[in-house]
């Protein structure tokens, strides 16, 4: 076992691209699995019904109360990595999480499917908050929206892979029990590729907290150098460049402690560090954004699954599951918008500005995403109120989902670039906020359905979504200005 890894990236090491992007697929992987084990029950709930003989209310807690411990256990994922490294930190959850999907597909009572359901949520959701850390990492600035819309475009996914596979298993053996089976599979083979394939991340790159928008040219200038002029970084860096990526991969994989360039922080203070990044106008409205598009997506998944299989339609577990291939396609569509053309944006308004770097540059590809997003809720709406055929709600849907790639994806870069140094704690606070809303509408999606009706649930819903978006106007024209308000705040604090 070798002793340390030592402090540097892995961008620093010269790690070749191919395994960057395996650790990408990793963790993406991953936090897909965490989305498809807390929304694939969905499509299950009549079995469930039949079997346990709860009531629908009952049945739909399985999934919210899942997205509540997928948003709760983010805020302990720093304090985790603070001591364990975020290698170790991945592979416990994933192994916990294994276990619990083991323990769902045996259950044998309600309250035992809902303890797992509880424990499953709790460790599966850990990787979320780490995944914009470990993509800031592992990636350059123009590379950054590229990966991080591979990373949220999976996150996302899960909410419609999960349901599809739970409906085709549950109408192909009408045994809801192997959905976890498979799950399970899938979460081993992760466990398996991550222990193999999942190296150490972790790496000090300055005592400074934070990074400011003004320093990030400079930044990548000197990495550019570090990484094309070998020469130019003495005889130490020249003999880690010498080593094999065998001995690499050893050192960062099997490994007894970390280093670090500062002593530990108490974990109470860790865990609330995240917190007062709120106060920064930036990451409030990516969380906002991020939260309420994430929210209404479980909350039409939850009133789809018992509208449609509820009289008079009567849809088996197949065509509930069916039906999620409407945001799945949306989520497709919006990848190139919020990762290839947004990075585009960027490196084009670097060659305007010679070679300075603006955070905000992405920003304009929200427009798309922004006006197209809450109109899905409307559409879905008028539909559920009309009753016209349901190819409308897939279609609505879709547009929703739309957002997350094409434009959620897109403000989440541009925190993550704006608090480079912070990037863990954005992924706490976006990952929290979006797992408490949804838990919060889902919870509640039916009684506020039955009691407002669609037309007006839905139509809150999308005028919701275009308030916030409408905030992202101030936050790009005055952008340098509230980031640097938002530092001088951050030390205050």
């Amino acid at each position: 076992m070798a002793a340390r890894p030592a402090a540097t990236s892995l961008a620093t090491w010269n790690w070749p691209m191919w395994w960057r992007i395996l650790i990408l697929l990793n963790i993406s992987f991953y936090n897909m699995m965490g989305n498809v084990f807390a929304a694939g029950i969905s499509p299950l709930f009549s079995l469930l019904i039949e079997e346990f003989h709860c009531s629908v209310d009952q049945a739909s807690r399985l999934a919210t109360y899942a997205l509540l411990m997928l948003g709760l256990s983010n805020i302990l994922s720093l304090p985790a990595v603070e001591y364990l490294g975020k290698r170790y930190t991945i592979l416990i959850s994933m192994a916990v999480f294994l276990g619990s999907n083991i323990w769902a597909a045996k259950a044998q009572s309600y309250n035992s499917l809902l303890g797992s359901r509880f424990l499953g949520g709790f460790a599966g959701g850990v990787v979320e908050a780490l995944g914009p850390f470990i993509v800031s990492e592992c990636f350059h600035e123009h590379q950054l929206a590229r990966a991080m819309v591979v990373y949220v475009g999976f996150l996302a996914a899960g909410s419609a892979v999960g349901p599809i596979v739970a409906g085709g298993i549950a109408s192909g053996l009408n045994n809801w029990r192997w959905f976890f089976g498979i799950t399970s599979i899938a979460i081993g083979t992760n466990l398996v590729a991550c222990i193999l394939m999942l190296p150490e991340t972790t790496h000090i790159t300055d005592d400074y907290p934070f990074e400011s928008a003004e320093s990030t040219p400079e930044r990548e200038k000197v990495d550019a150098t570090y990484i094309e002029n070998p020469t130019e970084r003495g005889d130490a860096t020249s003999t880690q460049q010498s080593q094999s990526l065998k001995s690499l991969w050893i050192e960062r994989s099997f490994f007894t402690s970390l280093i670090y360039a500062k002593k530990r922080e108490n974990p109470l203070k860790i865990f609330l560090q995240p917190f007062s990044l709120l106060f920064a106008p930036p990451v409030f409205f990516t969380t906002l954004v991020f939260g309420l598009t994430i929210g209404w997506t479980a909350l039409i998944s939850i009133v789809v699954s018992n509208v449609y299989s509820a009289p008079p339609m009567l849809w088996q577990p197949w065509q509930v599951g069916l039906i999620n291939f409407g945001p799945l396609v949306g989520l497709l569509i919006g990848l190139p918008l919020g990762g290839m053309i947004a990075d585009m944006l960027s490196k084009a308004a670097l060659k305007r500005s010679d070679g300075e770097h603006d955070p905000r540059s992405r920003l304009p590809a929200v427009i798309l995403g922004g006006l197209i997003s809450p109109a899905g809720c409307l559409l879905i709406g008028f539909t559920l109120q009309k009753n016209l055929h349901w190819i409308f709600v897939a279609i609505g849907w879709g547009m929703l989902a739309f957002g997350l790639t094409a434009s959620a994806n897109v403000l989440l870069t541009y925190s993550v670039d704006c608090f480079r140094m912070q990037a863990g704690h954005v992924g706490v606070l976006v990952n929290v906020v979006k797992n408490g809303l949804a838990f919060g509408v889902s919870f509640a999606s039916m009684n506020w359905y039955y009691e407002s009706g669609p037309a007006r649930q839905f139509g809150t819903m999308a005028a919701l979504s275009w308030a916030a978006y409408l905030c992202i106007i101030p936050v790009y024209m005055y952008s340098l200005s509230l980031v640097r308000l938002s530092e001088r705040l951050l030390h205050l604090l």
